[in-house]
């Protein structure tokens, strides 16, 4: 369910650009091909860590890795761009999060990546963030650039009140995730390993569904 990563891949309007680039290649002569991967920790699909959003709070190196694996509800939301998300989305969309769950959103907009309308998303009612915390989901994943407000509909002084809500309560957020029109609607189970970047306030995460655990 990750978008690969690569050279000018859609990220967020104030981040800088996403840059693989050769170092060494074969076909030059060089023993290995050797790449370099430069990008903004919340560019691609990843994984918030509360301290992106609340100060002091566990940096990505200090969550356990039980938070990244688990059972997961898949919700099918179709709403227009700008349109808010409610709790009655989610029951509608499928089975209702029981606690230890993970919640993944699918909207369509994972469809929408390569286009300008990705950009225009649907956000999270506030009041939907804090019934995730009291069900006790431990992590939100969602197929858009952010949980919250598209960034083009923000007043001055935005304050990001789903993340902070989310965050502040210790249930993670994953960003970016690709189409999940296949598991809409149903249980299944999910890993979501982020990157162990020491101190970080996200980590790059490659994350898979699949109908039961593997192994």
């Amino acid at each position: 369910m990750s978008q690969p990563l690569h050279t000018g891949m859609p990220k967020a309007a104030p981040l800088s650009d996403v840059r693989v680039e050769p170092v060494l290649r074969i076909k030059d002569g060089d023993a290995l091909d050797t790449s370099e991967l430069s990008m903004p920790s919340h560019a691609g699909t990843h994984v918030d860590a509360p301290s992106h959003a609340i100060d002091g709070g566990a940096t990505i190196d200090e969550i356990p890795t039980d938070r990244f694996l688990g059972p997961a509800v898949v919700s099918a939301v179709r709403c227009e761009p700008g349109e808010v998300i409610g709790i009655s989305h989610v029951l509608d969309g499928g089975p209702e999060p029981t606690a230890g769950d993970m919640l993944f959103l699918d909207t369509g907009w994972g469809a929408r990546f390569f286009d300008d309308s990705y950009y225009d998303h649907p956000s999270l009612e506030p009041e939907l963030a804090q019934w995730l915390v009291d069900k006790g989901v431990k992590l939100l994943a969602v197929d858009m650039i952010t949980p919250d407000l598209a960034h083009a509909r923000r007043s001055e002084g935005f304050d990001y009140p789903v993340h902070k809500i989310l965050l502040g309560n210790d249930v993670l957020i994953a960003e970016n995730l690709s189409d999940m029109s296949a598991f809409a609607g149903r249980r299944v189970f999910a890993y979501a390993f982020p990157l162990i970047v020491r101190g970080g306030d996200a980590g790059h995460a490659r994350i898979v569904l699949s109908d039961e655990p593997v192994g």
